[in-house]
């Protein structure tokens, strides 16, 4: 029975560490996740089922609903509003198509009523320019 030397130890460790940190040796191409990944690549999706199709249209649009929340500064919370498109993805494959569709709506009027809400802030006098009428000559 042979032996084995430290040094040949030591290379298959080093061998073996290098390959794992490059990614190699698993092979395996990982998902996109979280707000990094958004709009993901339809490539990386079986989308020839239309579950699947759905489901990536809801997941993209539930991003798109969640950014120009974030961005108004809504303060919506929840699942519902999170900006990870792994998690409205999974949801939408196993929902039915009804559903998906009722709550793009739900998040449309949440939205809507933000947008007036808004509105109606910056036209009250702190907000509104020349309130006083300083401007005029």
């Amino acid at each position: 029975m042979k032996r084995r030397t430290s040094a040949s130890v030591l290379g298959y460790f080093l061998a073996f560490l290098m390959l794992s940190v490059l990614g190699i040796s698993s092979g395996v191409a990982h998902e996109p996740q979280g707000q990094r990944a958004w709009p993901p690549p339809s490539h990386h999706f079986r989308l020839k089922h239309p579950q699947h199709r759905l489901a990536y249209w809801y997941a993209n649009e539930s991003m798109r609903q969640a950014q120009e929340a974030r961005e108004m500064v809504c303060g919506f919370t929840g699942q519902h509003w999170t900006l990870d498109w792994e998690v409205h993805y999974r949801w939408a494959l196993r929902t039915a198509p009804r559903r998906i569709y009722q709550r793009v709506e739900e998040r449309d009027r949440h939205l809507a009523t933000c947008r007036s809400r808004k509105l109606r802030d910056y036209q009250r006098p702190p907000y509104r320019r020349d309130p006083g009428g300083y401007g005029r000559g």
